[in-house]
């Protein structure tokens, strides 16, 4: 019989996981808001980023386009509205994970089309799925709040399922 050790670190890291989904789920509204603030971050970083590069890319005779720099002020703008304009940032978020929802909905209707000649079954199952999801997306983007807070939800959700597969995989 093979011995097993117990990974501990593993057990650990999945708690923690899970403690991370139960505070999601208790303070739904502080989490979007912590998402926007981590967004504008984000493109601030960008921003910078952006600039460094292009600013060597100058200095090595590569002359800054107009597009570059329209696209470093949209970094600092979009920067500016998700720590400063929180309600536009969430309605933001929760627009732009609509925009991914039918978007991922549309590939799995044109993934259905695919495996209509390798099984019906798979076929059926795919669209109709894929139908729903398209209908929620739809719902989705016409209420941004909606779609931010489903967007909390599914995280939470995700923290779960990965916190007890970590469990799992440690024991």
């Amino acid at each position: 019989m093979e011995h097993r050790h117990i990974n501990w670190f593993g057990i650990l890291s999945g708690v923690v996981f899970i403690i991370f989904a139960f505070m999601i789920f208790s303070q739904p509204l502080e989490t979007i808001i912590s998402l926007s603030y981590i967004f504008g971050i984000l493109a601030w970083i960008q921003a910078i980023t952006s600039t460094v590069s292009a600013v060597r890319a100058n200095q090595a005779g590569i002359p800054i386009s107009g597009w570059r720099m329209f696209s470093i002020a949209f970094d600092i703008l979009v920067g500016f509205v998700f720590i400063f304009h929180l309600g536009l940032g969430i309605g933001t978020i929760g627009f732009l994970f609509a925009i991914w929802f039918i978007l991922d909905s549309v590939s799995g209707l044109y993934f259905a089309r695919i495996l209509n000649p390798v099984s019906r079954g798979a076929y059926w199952v795919t669209m109709v799925f894929g139908l729903i999801s398209l209908v929620l997306g739809i719902i989705l983007l016409f209420s941004p709040l909606m779609a931010a807070t489903v967007l909390v939800y599914m995280i939470a959700f995700y923290l779960i399922v990965f916190g007890v597969s970590l469990i799992a995989a440690s024991l």
